[in-house]
């Protein structure tokens, strides 16, 4: 049976991962002639979800980094129990 524990290797991992995930900040969207109120909203919604998109990923980024920390407490909390096998 294999002992459940912490892994600083698989933290770092996960966080190369979510680091890697890139997203521009997109085309802004403009209108040049519209008097169609849902068309203008659209336009709205679409110009405010591309920055908060972007805005959301760092956000998790910059949470992700603290991966490896909290899993380095976590292998240390780890290696202070003796695991034993199914007999």
């Amino acid at each position: 049976m294999e002992k459940i524990a912490s892994s600083i290797s698989a933290a770092n991992s996960a966080v190369v991962g979510v680091n890697a995930v890139v997203i521009s900040k997109g085309q802004q969207v403009t209108l040049e002639k519209s008097t169609i109120a849902s068309i203008e909203i659209g336009v709205e919604v679409n110009n405010q979800l591309l920055s908060d998109l972007s805005q959301f990923i760092h956000c998790v980024q910059e949470q992700s980094n603290k991966f490896p920390e909290i899993a380095e407490l976590m292998a240390f909390k780890d290696s202070q129990f003796q695991f034993k096998g199914c007999e």
